[in-house]
């Protein structure tokens, strides 16, 4: 259930600083959501997923809600067949950064500990 809680707190924070802030501030949000775990693998796991789900569904929703052709363009610039990989290259990135700041926050912990 703990491993849940911190799932869904790490998605929430990483939605609410990512409206207010530049994108990187998920990292913040795996940070805080690492504090909480004991594991360095769950929490990198629980972050990269965290951040892998906020950010498939924030840029298919903004893919989507646009009537623009930057998505296909911008697939075309980094040379992928269509925007679906697009949305999942970018969560790749997402759930990456959030999850090494979720190790971040257990190492820190960890360290303290001692």
């Amino acid at each position: 259930m703990k491993k849940f809680l911190t799932f869904v707190l790490i998605i929430t924070l990483g939605y609410f600083l990512t409206i207010l802030g530049p994108w990187y501030l998920i990292a913040l949000a795996g940070f805080l959501g690492g504090l909480a775990l004991k594991n360095q693998w769950i929490g990198f796991l629980i972050g990269f997923l965290a951040g892998f789900f906020l950010w498939v569904v924030q840029v298919w929703l903004m893919t989507n809600a646009s009537n623009s052709d930057l998505p296909e363009r911008l697939a075309q610039l980094f040379g992928l067949p269509n925007t679906s990989l697009l949305v999942i290259s970018s969560a790749l990135v997402g759930g990456l950064v959030t999850g090494f700041g979720a190790v971040t926050g257990v190492n820190l912990i960890k360290t303290l500990k001692k």
